[in-house]
């Protein structure tokens, strides 16, 4: 009878070693930036109402080449972004605040 148990869970999980959690790695790149090259700048962002909202907008804008780090706050109405200023600017991040659904300012 254990046997057959064993049996059923080889099958049933397909390894008696074998993880049920997903990977939580992904296709990493490593990229250098110059120090120098990094600007850390606000922009007010309206139209963000909930956490949601910060999170939407924080993956949009992590997209952008050169994005180092973002911090949306809906609770502030702004976006802290951490950025390469050789490969993108305030005005491209706010295209792409726009695009995602909220309005951009500056302040």
């Amino acid at each position: 009878m254990k046997k057959i148990i064993l049996v059923l869970l080889v099958i049933i999980n397909g390894s008696l070693f074998t993880s049920c959690k997903p990977s939580n790695k992904k296709n990493e790149k490593v990229i250098v930036i110059k120090a120098s090259d990094i600007v850390k700048e606000s922009i007010g962002v309206n139209e963000m109402t909930c956490v949601g909202c910060e999170i939407t907008l924080e993956e949009e804008i992590s997209k952008i080449e050169g994005v180092v780090s973002v911090k949306a706050s809906h609770s502030n109405n702004n976006a802290t972004i951490e950025f390469d200023s050789t490969k993108t600017n305030l005005l491209s991040i706010a295209e792409i605040i726009k695009k995602s659904g909220y309005k951009p300012f500056f302040k």
